[in-house]
């Protein structure tokens, strides 16, 4: 599309292509664009008072409506338990609430990147909340709906929606796993004759492509969105050299159950979206921590009432930041985290130069439930071998390793032996978070 008319196309998406999707579709995208610009715009009293009705809210409606949380006497945060994965996974039904039937929620899976799967359901508005507040983070780039996008994504499977969202975005969605290099080739190809392009996805994939790209010069990159895995300071220089020193850079925070954590803007800080979560930190029992100290994530979403999530524990560990270190001079007045604490970017090698991240396993092996837990271990560029705890023993079928073993052969275009060995227990790293790749070469 010619440079002169993306004003008119973006403006004819928003005004009139988006809000009548809304009505076909039954969701509220646009207005929720409309409230989260409206939160930027807030005091940090306003913030912290919109956040607190919301937290008072989703507790009083979880001790009425959830089986799990009803007739418990719960009444402050701090009376409700810690909801671990395990329990997420094994009381899924009873943390669905009584309003709804499970069969008309949206069920989603984790990514497994702690290497513990888990199931959540949501309801339809609470998709369009989400997609929202992501879209809201691409604006903090510079993007405009309808300006030209290229996604690294886990969905391969394009639904009548999804393929709806990328004609109207004018967006490239391509794998973010297993590309080989005359695959990224022909991305930077398609990309170099896009005005304006926005990148998002998973930061070790964008580094794959930024490297692939600096010798091709592709300056039309205008903002890079991140999510799904670490950020580090070495993609983000790569960034620069191959989309140019001007291109903005956002760093984000969230978990595949339908929390939107928390996203850098302006600060090296990332802001937390306090109208739609509330974090707390806590030490190895469940205690606080105090600002400026390290302590697992207990995250509680304040905008899901179909499965609503209380004090859930991601795997993470973070720092929040003191408020007597907060910047005088920040653009959003939300609260801050100081420090995403995370491990290097697990990856697998072959000895055909292709780079795997651990999505690229979890991308299938979350379409498995009956593989509870697993760990990919690599010694040497020919071979792997694959840990794995099963959730049943009475239920499994050994035949799901033969396919899961296909696909991680098809992914890795063959050139790794991979075992498969199953085991009782799979140890976490000393900071308590499962490792699913130990990369020893």
């Amino acid at each position: 599309m010619k440079k002169d008319l993306m004003p008119f196309y973006n403006s004819l998406l928003n005004k009139i292509i988006l809000p009548i999707g809304d009505v076909f579709f039954g969701g509220l995208y646009t207005k929720y664009l409309k409230e989260w610009a409206a939160y930027d715009l807030k005091s940090e009293a306003e913030l912290k008072k919109l956040q607190e009705e919301r937290l008072q809210n989703i507790l009083a409606y979880a001790t009425d409506k959830v089986p799990f949380y009803k007739n418990q006497g719960f009444k402050t945060l701090n009376d409700f338990p810690v909801l671990t994965k395990d329990i997420l996974r094994n009381s899924k039904e009873q943390l669905i609430s009584l309003d709804y039937n499970s069969t008309k929620l949206t069920e989603h899976h984790s990514s497994g990147s702690t290497g513990v799967q888990s199931i959540t359901y949501m309801t339809k508005g609470h998709q369009f909340y989400l997609r929202a507040l992501q879209t809201h983070w691409w604006k903090w780039s510079g993007y405009s709906v309808g300006d030209n996008l290229l996604q690294f994504g886990m969905s391969q499977k394009r639904t009548f929606i999804k393929r709806l969202k990328d004609f109207f975005y004018r967006c490239d969605y391509v794998k973010a796993f297993g590309l080989t290099k005359d695959e990224l080739e022909e991305i930077i190809n398609r990309s170099k004759k896009r005005r304006n392009l926005f990148v998002t996805g998973y930061p070790s994939v964008i580094n794959e492509f930024a490297k692939a790209g600096s010798e091709s010069e592709i300056y039309n990159v205008k903002g890079v969105v991140c999510y799904g895995d670490k950020l580090f300071d070495g993609y983000k220089k790569k960034y620069l050299e191959a989309f140019g020193s001007d291109t903005t850079i956002i760093d984000t925070y969230g978990c595949a159950e339908g929390i939107l954590m928390a996203s850098k803007k302006d600060l090296d800080f990332y802001y937390i979206m306090s109208p739609h979560v509330y974090i707390e930190l806590v030490d190895d029992n469940c205690n606080p921590v105090k600002d400026g100290e390290m302590g697992h994530v207990l995250a509680t979403c304040l905008t899901n009432f179909g499965m609503p999530l209380i004090r859930y524990k991601l795997g993470d560990l973070a720092i929040m930041l003191p408020k007597e270190e907060y910047p005088k001079k920040r653009k959003l007045n939300y609260p801050l985290l100081k420090k995403v604490i995370g491990r290097d970017t697990d990856v697998v090698k072959t000895n055909k130069g292709i780079n795997l991240s651990v999505h690229s396993f979890t991308g299938i092996i979350e379409y498995y439930q009956t593989i509870k837990q697993f760990k990919i271990i690599q010694n040497n560029l020919e071979e792997i071998i694959v840990e794995y705890i099963v959730d049943n023993e009475d239920t499994f079928d050994a035949a799901v390793i033969n396919e899961i073993k296909d696909k991680f052969l098809n992914l890795t275009h063959n050139c790794l032996n991979i075992t498969f060995r199953k085991v009782e227990q799979i140890k976490p790293t000393k900071s308590g978070k499962p490792q699913i790749i130990e990369f020893n070469l």
